[in-house]
């Protein structure tokens, strides 16, 4: 069995223009290194260079995700695995290969692995929680929670460290576009592809999917359009002074779940809400700058709430795998395993 790593002093904290252009990216993933030049005040060559020093260093990365229509047609369930002892960094590292969990991290409470799956359909997404999850060496028991309403996962938030007018200056204006249509195996190449890099060019998918430059933008402007995809910027977390971050349960009157759920995105320590089937019924993950900020965040919640009782709280002692992203110790992307909910579909399950 492996040894655990042990951690090295976390990473220094961004400058003030890296984290800039961090935020440029969280509002505009995929905006032009001229649009970034315009509100960053500096040449676009010099925006390039730093985004590639930031990007190869494992620092700051951009990704495909899944947009709303697919959290609402997907299938998604938040774990919690006890493992047998010692084998917790062994089943983390196992299970971050597999392309349908989008995270996975420690956490110190009653079990050991906090993770997000995601399946096509409640079938598919049953059939890996009841036959292949469960038989998984190391892993001892599995809960599952089900997610009746995702509001977001993790796909908002930002660092809000540029003034309102540049952030209005470098958003990005989609027309949204109603659409019975699936997503088509070429729809989920072009995703796998983006999910690797989510600013790689137009004439690179292109050539990676078999099309045209032009189909390969059509596809991806209407998968857009559609709320099949979205692209998201993050980073390694410490670096920008977010140096811990939790689960929590709460309980929450059914009638007042969406309006719970939707206040909460506006909190800037909001990563990842939704409504899930069971007693506790709202999960909410938050990034936390120290670890003694949660409990003035649970004050906040029931004095904003008073509806609303937190029912269990675990703080995350370790991020394995954050959409996609396999994280060193220290929050810093080292591997790529594109999020892929089909790929149950290809292995029978």
């Amino acid at each position: 069995m492996n040894k655990p790593d042990i951690a090295a002093p976390g990473p220094s904290l961004l400058s003030e223009e890296d984290m800039e252009l961090v935020d440029a990216l969280q509002v505009n993933p995929r905006a032009t290194w001229a649009q970034l030049s315009s509100v960053l005040d500096v040449d676009a060559v010099t925006v390039a260079r730093r985004w590639r020093r930031l990007n190869e260093g494992g620092q700051a990365w951009v990704t495909a995700a899944l947009g709303p229509r697919q959290e609402h047609t997907m299938s998604m369930a938040f774990l919690e695995l006890d493992c047998e002892s010692g084998a917790a960094i062994e089943v983390a590292e196992s299970l971050g290969r597999e392309k349908h969990l989008i995270t996975v991290q420690h956490v110190a409470g009653h079990f050991d692995l906090f993770l997000i799956a995601v399946a096509p359909s409640i079938q598919t997404l049953s059939d890996y929680l009841l036959g292949v999850l469960p038989t998984l060496a190391g892993v001892r028991n599995v809960r599952s929670h089900i997610a009746t309403r995702v509001f977001d996962a993790s796909r908002r938030w930002r660092l809000r460290v540029l003034p309102p007018p540049d952030v209005v200056r470098i958003a990005e204006t989609v027309e949204p576009t109603q659409s019975t249509r699936p997503m088509d195996s070429l729809d989920r190449s072009l995703f796998l592809a983006l999910s690797v890099d989510g600013r790689t060019s137009y004439p690179e998918l292109a050539a990676r999917v078999g099309r045209t430059e032009r189909t390969a933008q059509r596809r991806v402007t209407r998968m857009v359009a559609t709320g099949d995809v979205t692209f998201r910027c993050d980073l390694v977390r410490p670096a920008a002074g977010w140096h811990a971050s939790a689960v929590l349960w709460l309980e929450v009157p059914d009638h007042l779940i969406e309006e719970t759920g939707q206040a909460l995105l506006a909190w800037p320590q909001t990563r990842t809400c939704a409504a899930v089937a069971g007693a506790s019924n709202l999960l909410l993950t938050v990034g936390l700058r120290a670890v003694s900020e949660l409990h003035s965040l649970v004050t906040r919640l029931s004095e904003s709430f008073p509806n609303v009782r937190v029912v269990d709280r675990h703080m995350v002692l370790r991020q394995t795998k954050l959409y996609g992203r396999l994280l060193d110790a220290s929050g810093r992307a080292v591997g790529v395993v594109p999020v892929d909910p089909w790929s149950l579909l290809d292995h029978g399950v």
